[in-house]
């Protein structure tokens, strides 16, 4: 059953068990911090999964998070994010695929199928094509969230 959600920019949603949304996003924030000056957004997507000594973690869609002092849902809106953090999320999850294909195991525990899963969405929402032919959920909802760094 799905307990991580990623909505794309074109709304189209990635929907899968918590632990390949949690690794997914691991993937964005290594990605990030090798970006030159790209900390920001690394810093916050660590804010959004569970700390890594912490088995409240593994309850599944949502989270205590003890560093924060937050409930979380796993749930990540990139339409929520300035455009250009939209851009740096994307960029680090093709620099990230990329290490994934070389790497393997040795890079992330993901499975490589299952991210391909992702990436498939990816690239789909970045050529433009319609967004409910390849999406987890049957409808658009409309995001009127601000989430991450850079918004004023």
């Amino acid at each position: 059953m799905a307990s991580g959600f990623i909505i794309l920019k074109d709304g189209r949603c990635f929907g899968r068990r918590w632990t390949g949304y949690d690794e997914i996003l691991k993937i964005a924030i290594k990605e990030l911090y090798l970006l030159e000056n790209e900390n920001e957004l690394a810093k916050w997507l660590e804010t959004q999964i569970p700390d890594l000594d912490d088995e409240s973690g593994e309850c599944g869609w949502g989270f205590y998070k003890p560093s924060t002092d937050e409930f979380l849902n796993r749930h990540l809106d990139i339409r929520s994010f300035t455009t250009d953090n939209q851009e740096l999320f994307i960029k680090a999850i093709h620099n990230g695929r990329e290490k994934l294909l070389e790497f393997q195991d040795d890079y992330s525990p993901l499975n490589i199928d299952y991210f391909e899963i992702f990436y498939k969405m990816v690239t789909l929402c970045e050529d433009g094509e319609p967004a409910l032919e390849f999406s987890d959920w049957g409808t658009i909802q409309p995001c009127n969230e601000k989430n991450g760094p850079g918004w004023e």
